[in-house]
């Protein structure tokens, strides 16, 4: 996918976060935009809405934006944020808490198609893609004209497919 969009999901027992990235060769978290926890219950169209609005809001920026971002610690630090935030919010003792039940996935979008993909949580914050027995990746595609009720349906059952070493 050339010129695509992307933003990461987690889902937690208490969350769903969906956040955008930010596209120079390697994606990270734009660390300017609204963090949002939504409820577990939160409705299909409202997710499948929210996820098209944070899909907008992903952009490229040139590889020496990038590097000053991460050389100014902001991203480490905006991570480290979150954390804090997810404890006084839920409760949470420990950053293991946060992690350990959580499930990730991204979705990519350009001009013509969404692609949601699950992934295996291999360490408390990181994840890869998962990958099928033929050795490609777990994807699921679907034109970008879907309705907010059916994305908030794939996305709730694209992460039946998320995996985890944690359980």
């Amino acid at each position: 996918m050339k010129k695509s969009q992307m933003i990461q999901i987690r889902k937690t027992k208490e969350f769903i976060l969906i956040t955008s990235y930010l596209n120079a060769g390697i994606s990270v978290s734009d660390p300017e935009q609204e963090f949002i926890y939504h409820p577990i219950d939160i409705s299909d169209e409202e997710l499948g809405a929210y996820v098209k609005q944070k899909l907008t809001e992903s952009r490229d920026i040139p590889y020496e934006q990038f590097y000053e971002l991460y050389q100014s610690n902001t991203i480490h630090n905006l991570t480290k944020t979150l954390e804090k935030e997810m404890m006084l919010l839920y409760g949470y003792k420990n950053r293991k808490a946060i992690y350990k039940n959580m499930r990730f996935m991204t979705i990519e979008s350009d001009k013509d198609k969404m692609v949601i993909i699950p992934h295996h949580q291999d360490s408390l914050d990181g994840s890869t893609t998962i990958s099928n027995e033929d050795n490609t990746m777990l994807s699921f595609t679907y034109d970008k004209t879907i309705s907010d009720k059916d994305l908030g349906i794939a996305v709730r059952e694209a992460f039946n497919y998320c995996t985890s070493i944690y359980w």
